[in-house]
């Protein structure tokens, strides 16, 4: 999630139940500025009208929460009163849970309870099911790196950078000037999109391949090269290396993969799934396998096939000492 909406919904998560708690008299506008931490009342004014009316879902009409600001209080009207988890799915309760994981030590009870609450909002039956695959889940909350923060800035507010950059093919360092413009994963890696200023084209950029990065002050108007919105809901971008491949499932990772892809998704009389996917394989087709803990496995093509026992039987020479 981008800096400036992960800041937007930390000021929401903290808003909302305060404005709740005030009732019919609402929270007043001055107060909620303090308790969300926001910068001003403006701010929270924005965050409100970004958070408008959310509703949980088609299937639950009548579960609602709205957030409004009218005479300078805070009013939030909920059917649920913020106290009843929506239903989650074995998939949804899996990442969720996931999530919260890394802070469930240090995190104090807060965590703890919403831990709780959403393993409670997955039928009781799937909740063994949901806790295995939270376990085999690694959750990425963001994009890595030193450089991560300070592009999020740039990218918010339309600043030019300058990056030392390392090509891979040279082994050389070399300086660029650009407009950025997004950040997204592809293939297990973190990509910047952006304008290079001197060569007026767009280019990616890996993050883990940006030596040093400084903001500049220059401010530039539009973004200039293909639309952003082929970036939009998509955490992956072809390139044109994929291949059609077979992958059967097996216990947790079965129920998974009937939710992830229903429509290619066949049952088998013993339980397990196939699905066809469309990938790169190498790496990153090997280290998604892996993660479901034996419970995946790469059927076809033959040579994928071969060039995954390889790959596994090489991990047994590694780790047989």
């Amino acid at each position: 999630m981008k800096a400036p909406y992960l800041r937007r919904l930390t000021r929401l998560l903290l808003l909302i139940p305060a404005a709740f708690r005030a009732g019919p008299k609402g929270l007043p506008l001055a107060r909620a500025v303090r308790v969300c931490g926001a910068k001003s009342a403006r701010e929270v004014e924005d965050d409100v009208a970004a958070a408008g009316k959310i509703d949980v879902g088609p299937s639950m009409p009548e579960d609602f929460l709205y957030v409004e600001i009218d005479d300078g209080r805070v009013f939030v009207d909920s059917s649920m009163g913020l106290t009843r988890p929506p239903p989650l799915t074995l998939a949804e309760g899996a990442m969720l849970y996931a999530a919260l994981g890394p802070f469930d030590d240090g995190a104090g009870p807060a965590v703890k309870s919403a831990r709780a609450k959403i393993r409670r909002a997955v039928p009781e039956a799937l909740r063994p099911d949901m806790e295995s695959l939270a376990r085999s889940v690694d959750v990425q909350l963001g994009p890595p790196g030193e450089s991560a923060a300070p592009l999020e800035e740039a990218i918010e507010r339309h600043l030019e950078v300058t990056i030392e950059y390392r090509t891979e093919s040279r082994g050389t360092v070399g300086r660029k000037v650009l407009e950025p413009r997004a950040v997204f994963p592809q293939n297990g890696r973190w990509y910047l999109a952006a304008w290079d200023v001197a060569r007026e084209a767009e280019h990616l950029y890996r993050l883990d391949r940006i030596v040093s990065l400084t903001l500049g002050e220059r401010v530039f108007g539009d973004h200039r090269g293909p639309p952003l919105s082929r970036f939009h809901g998509k955490a992956y971008l072809a390139s044109g290396a994929e291949r059609s491949v077979r992958v059967g499932f097996t216990g947790v990772a079965a129920t998974l993969a009937r939710e992830r892809w229903p429509e290619t998704a066949v049952d088998r009389p013993d339980g397990s799934v196939s699905v066809e996917t469309f990938q790169v394989p190498g790496n990153f087709l090997h280290g998604w396998v892996l993660g479901y803990a034996g419970q995946a496995e790469v059927e076809s093509p033959p040579d994928v096939r071969q060039a995954f026992r390889e790959r596994a039987e090489a991990l047994r020479v590694l780790y047989s000492g």
